[in-house]
């Protein structure tokens, strides 16, 4: 028997597992799952986000690719929740490796992805080869080539006007469901404060951490966060968080958007624009945590040396290796040096980083990127 039952968060129909993948089909809102007992349970053997399985759904296939368990670091006294450290480096990967399991428990042949930046290059990466993929993008000229060069490579693209599959959409319950698990590793970690900042273009992130807040408190411990939206100006809020309890709603100017990350520019972090301001606001309110991708660099071309060469070989015989296991086959070397070498060609571009865990630890696993 099951433990929830999955309904539209607007207009309250009951929807079953249609609500999993796709948004409401009678009214277009979010739909959400709702839990018969809240039990809050760390799991400590299970990995990344299956470590929560008691306020998640249960699926006979368990897909992970090592999402999840993401550090948070301070920067200007401000908490960062640091979603670079998932696999393709995106808060999106704690949803996509819970859509992943359904769909392969459920054993689906084919689907389609209707397309949302950020996600639909997450799921892309999750889903299994010999599943027949269609991405089906609207308005092809507003996105990035080389984005549209890597879904025609693990799919075939297209409109969604003529779908005759499944469909998955960014706005569903599984998508709710991966991302309130960000609000469980801040509680896990102790950590303590009045705002939980996220930037906003859905709303989806922010509603998604309110419900994993009230779940938390249902299950009868105490949080205390209000969540904060940071919306572009020109963007339009929808009604779903509009109505949504303890969520704080910000509108941001482009002059502010530059402005903050310009300043950590100049500090030499590295992230989007829209993140850029989400850290400013939680810089100005105080106590606060931000939830965000910082840390990128920009790729540079230098002169490789002997030590850089030999890490890309292993990487190539390896195919996945900790820094540890590369010194291993290079221990002629340091293993500092190792280590700082791999550093240098993952600013490169060169190597990507892959968390994994091993047990009750996190790791970070190296391979050469696509």
């Amino acid at each position: 028997m099951l433990n929830y039952h999955v309904k539209c968060s607007v207009c309250g129909r009951e929807l079953g597992e249609e609500g999993f993948l796709k948004k409401c089909p009678f009214c277009g809102g979010l739909p959400i799952i709702e839990y018969k007992n809240h039990v809050f349970k760390i799991e400590q053997l299970k990995p990344g986000i299956t470590r929560y399985s008691t306020l998640l759904p249960e699926f006979p296939v368990k897909y992970t690719r090592g999402e999840g368990l993401t550090p948070i670091i301070e920067i200007d006294g401000v908490y960062v929740k640091n979603e670079r450290f998932n696999p393709t480096g995106s808060y999106a990967d704690r949803a996509s490796a819970l859509i992943t399991s359904y769909i392969l428990s459920r054993g689906f042949k084919k689907i389609w992805v209707r397309y949302e930046p950020g996600f639909t290059k997450s799921l892309s990466h999750y889903l299994p080869s010999g599943l027949k993929v269609y991405y089906c993008i609207e308005k092809p000229l507003e996105v990035d080539v080389e984005e549209l060069f890597t879904l025609a490579k693990k799919g075939e693209l297209a409109t969604c006007r003529n779908i005759d599959g499944v469909l998955v959409e960014y706005t569903s319950a599984l998508t709710i469901e991966g991302l309130k698990t960000i609000v469980f590793e801040i509680y896990e970690k102790k950590v303590k404060g009045d705002y939980i900042v996220v930037p906003a273009k859905t709303g989806v992130l922010a509603y998604s951490l309110v419900k994993g807040l009230r779940e938390l408190e249902e299950s009868g411990l105490d949080t205390g966060f209000e969540v904060v939206a940071v919306f572009p100006e020109d963007y339009i809020v929808p009604d779903f968080i509009k109505n949504t309890p303890r969520v704080k709603i910000l509108k941001t100017t482009n002059s502010e958007v530059l402005e903050s990350f310009n300043y950590l520019l100049k500090k030499g972090i590295h992230t989007a624009p829209l993140s850029a301001i989400g850290f400013q606001v939680a810089r100005s309110l105080g106590n606060s945590i931000a939830v965000l991708t910082i840390g990128y660099k920009p790729r540079t071309r230098k002169r490789r040396s002997k030590l850089a060469e030999q890490v890309l070989k292993t990487l190539e015989k390896l195919g996945k290796a900790s820094a540890y296991e590369i010194w291993r086959y290079n221990n002629e070397y340091s293993l500092r040096g190792v280590y700082k070498t791999i550093k240098s060609l993952v600013e490169d571009g060169l190597v990507c980083e892959e968390p994994a865990s091993r047990g009750r630890r996190k790791i970070v696993l190296y391979k050469l990127c696509s």
